[in-house]
């Protein structure tokens, strides 16, 4: 249930009257691209979206807006093909720059000048409370256990593809929401809780990843629209959007949104007591004299360690949180290690069914990536049920070349062992 919506909600009210085939490129700043070309991809790309055996219309999509370049095109293309679209900004964190300005106020801004330009209907989601406790939490208590959490992925799961999704239905009437992911769903016209997730045509930019573990319920009710354009295409696009030259200079999100410029250690002071402590070589058994780090919990598996005046670098190996202790090695015996061949993992969000080879002696064969843009290595699963602890354990064995620096709290994405349809995933 959600709470306050209502108040939650800020109405930008619709008064302009742009339309949306009115297109006038900067031919000064974008000389080359045929703005035909665009109108005619926009109007003949088939959009994927759930069977509306019952109703004889277009569905109506609540998309969500960032400012972005692929957001204004998932919104656009939508909009060319007769889709009813309601434009959405999810506020999810408040903070000021040192600079005074807030990037998420010029995002919103940024949005409502798209909206304006495509003539949809905007609206600001507050949920930034939902944000903190279902997300942000979980974020800072991992850190405090010694785990490095991935909470792009969380915000998916938790506030993206479910508090989004029953915020529009229930304040816009909509059918689905959709969003600007390279990501790609298919769906079953006779199980409408039926779906297959796949990676983006672009691989350099696919984000299945991050959705790995979004629940079956959340991908059933939404639509990825650019999924099979690359982002080189979508750039060209948005370039013959006038006034767009300050959407597309922006450099495209990279590490945790929330942390901004600041360094790790100087965001989690903010919210945990930093302690310094010692580095200990794992490899001769001893601490490192004159160095200290900023709080083991900052720290996490394969990260280079500052050390200062050494003949070699060092990297992480573990932490031990009690001790505050970072156990580090050489470089030249990362491979000794940091190379990871087994390991478990504790559950898992299964997209589909689970395959009944999991549960054999040979194994289930498939794919797994631990990180994003992480190389992709070949597996064999197998479950083993904990009575103890009451829960599923899948033991993990790597056939292909070892996964080097494998944290506790990475979330390994598991796809098929000869396409691109994403199984589903779960952190180490």
């Amino acid at each position: 249930m959600l709470l306050n919506k209502l108040k939650r909600l800020n109405i930008i009210k619709r008064n302009y009257s742009t339309s949306a085939t009115d297109i006038k490129l900067n031919k000064e700043v974008f000389p080359s691209y045929d703005v035909k070309e665009f109108e005619n991809i926009l109007k003949n790309t088939p959009i994927r979206f759930p069977s509306m055996d019952l109703i004889p219309t277009k569905p109506k999509v609540a998309v969500g807006m960032s400012g972005g370049v692929d957001s204004t095109i998932t919104a656009k293309i939508l909009k060319h093909q007769g889709f009813d679209v309601t434009g959405v900004f999810i506020k999810s964190w408040d903070d000021i720059e040192e600079s005074g300005r807030c990037q998420g106020e010029r995002d919103y801004k940024d949005a409502i000048a798209v909206a304006k330009y495509l003539d949809i209907p905007m609206y600001q989601a507050d949920f930034v409370k939902d944000y903190w406790n279902r997300v942000f939490t979980g974020f800072l208590k991992d850190y405090q256990s010694g785990i490095t959490p991935n909470p792009d992925v969380w915000c998916n799961r938790e506030i993206k593809f479910d508090l989004f999704i029953d915020f529009a239905k229930e304040n816009f009437g909509v059918d689905y929401i959709a969003t600007g992911h390279y990501s790609n769903l298919y769906y079953d016209k006779n199980d409408p809780n039926k779906i297959e997730l796949y990676r983006s045509v672009d691989k350099s930019k696919d984000q299945t990843y991050f959705l790995c573990m979004t629940k079956t319920k959340g991908l059933a009710n939404s639509i990825f629209p650019i999924g099979d354009f690359t982002k080189d295409k979508i750039i060209d696009f948005a370039k013959t959007i006038p006034d767009f030259t300050n959407v597309l200079s922006k450099k495209s999100s990279r590490g945790i949104c929330f942390i901004g410029k600041k360094s790790l250690p100087d965001f989690l002071s903010q919210y945990i007591d930093l302690k310094p402590g010692f580095y200990y070589d794992i490899s001769k058994g001893f601490i490192i004299p004159h160095q200290k780090h900023q709080g083991s919990i900052c720290y996490t598996i394969g990260q280079k360690a500052k050390i200062h005046s050494s003949s070699e670098k060092y990297y992480v190996v573990s932490t031990d949180i009690k001790k505050n202790i970072v156990n580090v090695c050489p470089e030249s015996l990362v491979s000794k290690y940091l190379n990871f061949s087994q390991f478990q993992i504790h559950g898992l969000n299964w997209i589909n069914e689970i395959p009944k080879e999991v549960f054999s002696e040979e194994g289930f064969k498939a794919r797994g990536q631990y990180k994003h843009r992480g190389e992709i290595v070949e597996l064999i699963m197998k479950r083993t049920d904990d009575l103890y602890n009451n829960s599923n354990v899948y033991n993990i064995q790597i056939t292909s070349e070892p996964i080097r620096n494998l944290a506790s709290g990475q979330i390994l994405c598991l796809f098929d062992k000869d396409t691109d349809k994403c199984y589903g995933g779960d952190s180490k």
